[in-house]
């Protein structure tokens, strides 16, 4: 009660001297000191929050009535190492009368008693976020305790200022430093999502809330625009389905309505280069799998080209979320991404790529299963050259590739294919392919060194190698393969007694 009376105090003293310094128009709205100085606020149970009331889902989202924003906040859940279990959720909207309320519960789930480091954990007591980039790199949002947070030791007032927007008079600190707790003591957490003094309306973008142990987030996005800015050079362009059992948003198609897609940093670049991808989700539902694709358009058709194995999980992207991919892009043999001077996060470093058109597409979409962006690389064609460690031998019309885990005396056993013109194939195979044909290193090259031996005057090659490269050149346990590349059809034979 002693708590609550200081709390009471320190909050209508803060609200009288802001008063009397207040900046805003005529039309700013200010929270009363009386609404401000209850024990609690009419709209809570007058308990701390049950773990029962804990929203299943990662992010909270809430669409504002004082603006055309909407609140993403994530995650709802996170714990610290020293065993702080926290839970924080949006409960209510920004209206005219009150901003958008986070409410939870810090819990500490420790056997035994223990004391919080408040200050180092995200929102409950790092209540200042900012963009670390985006639209405006400057702009700040605080998550300003109110009378119903155990932890708080002042309670900053909030004023509605002319654009619409709540937005905080004066700012903190405003929470205890540290907290020590009985095992399993819970404490209630209340929040109310507001701007910094002086900042107009309320800018779009990710807002990062820095912990010691784990990050928070609010991302704002625009409710009645939520798709990107500016026009696509591939605007108007019509392209062929990338699958018939997946339907696909394309970045070239998305207009300020559409509330999920893939945003490339340019579309068009040089070999080698790099492109960065960025998937933006500005939906209310989560979105998955996130499983990143890239594909050749030849001749009208799309060909898949790497990556050629996925994880087993299934990756979810939250409402606001955002996550970003690098293609790094080679015309030849790539360049390994050297971590030490050069920020390599996610994405694909694939070499022999020709000059062309492709897309970059991604599991997550909204409301379409997929998202997609077209790029044109520009550069050579890719030339079909044998792996470093195949010796090639010509006899006549006959040539005979070796490598080199061809009669080392491991496993897998030794086993060889052939390689001739046909007059028909069951499939094309485009040199991107044929050049990054498998995922496994050591089981690679087998096709590659099979048609880089395959020069005008040979009529047929034979490719040395072991079980897992003949397996992967022709398919498990398959005994023949034809396909066209380049125009030329192909028949691979598996060679018996190897």
């Amino acid at each position: 009660m002693r708590r609550r009376a200081l709390l009471s105090s320190l909050a209508a003293t803060t609200a009288a001297l802001a008063g009397c310094a207040s900046t805003a128009g005529d039309d700013a709205t200010t929270t009363e000191p009386s609404e401000r100085t209850t024990t609690r606020d009419p709209t809570t149970t007058g308990e701390p929050p049950g773990e029962d009331e804990r929203p299943a889902s990662y992010a909270s989202v809430v669409e504002l009535e004082t603006g055309p924003r909407t609140y993403s906040f994530a995650p709802t859940g996170l714990n610290t190492d020293d065993g702080a279990n926290v839970a924080l959720w949006f409960d209510r909207t920004a209206t005219a009368e009150h901003p958008a309320r986070l409410r939870g519960f810090l819990e500490n789930a420790n056997s035994y008693a223990n004391t919080f480091e408040v200050e180092w954990i995200p929102v409950v007591g790092r209540t200042h976020g900012r963009q670390p980039d985006g639209y405006d790199h400057e702009a700040s949002l605080h998550f300003a305790p109110t009378e119903n947070n155990d932890l708080a030791e002042a309670v900053p007032e909030v004023v509605r200022d002319d654009t619409g927007y709540w937005r905080v008079a004066d700012l903190g600190p405003w929470v205890v430093e540290r907290k020590r707790l009985a095992p399993g003591e819970r404490v209630e957490l209340e929040y109310v999502l507001v701007g910094e003094p002086g900042l107009p309306g309320r800018p779009t973008g990710t807002y990062e809330f820095r912990g010691r142990d784990a990050d928070a987030r609010v991302t704002v996005w625009n409710a009645e625009r939520p798709g990107p800015d500016g026009e696509s050079r591939f605007a108007g362009r019509s392209l062929p389905a990338l699958s018939e059992e997946t339907t696909v948003q394309w970045f070239h198609d998305a207009d300020e309505s559409t509330t999920a897609y893939l945003r490339p940093e340019r579309e068009r670049a040089e070999l080698d280069g790099r492109v960065a991808f960025e998937m933006v989700h500005n939906g209310r539902e989560a979105a998955s799998c996130g499983h990143w694709n890239l594909h050749k358009l030849v001749d009208g058709e799309w060909f898949h080209v790497g990556p050629n194995v996925h994880t087993s999980d299934c990756r979810a992207l939250y409402p606001g979320g955002r996550t970003e991919w690098d293609l790094r892009a080679f015309n030849g043999v790539p360049v390994g991404c050297d971590c030490e001077t050069f920020s390599c996060g996610s994405g694909l470093t694939r070499g022999f790529l020709g000059g062309g058109e492709y897309a970059v597409v991604v599991g997550y979409g909204d409301p379409t299963d997929e998202s997609a962006a077209l790029v044109e690389l520009v550069g050579d064609p890719v030339e079909i050259v044998p792996t470093e460690d195949a010796e090639i031998a010509v006899d006549g019309d006959e040539a005979t590739v070796t490598v080199d885990s061809y009669g080392d005396g491991e496993r897998p056993a030794d086993a060889s294919f052939a390689l001739t013109r046909a007059e028909r194939a069951d499939e094309r195979l485009i040199p991107e392919q044929v050049m990054g044909e498998t995922a496994f290193q050591d089981a690679g090259g087998g096709l590659r060194n099979a048609l880089a031996a395959m020069r005008e005057d040979v009529d047929r090659a034979v490719v040395r190698a072991d079980d897992h490269v003949v397996d992967a050149a022709l398919g498990y346990d398959a005994d023949v393969r034809r396909f066209e590349t380049r125009g030329q059809a192909y028949e691979a034979t598996r060679v018996e007694g190897e």
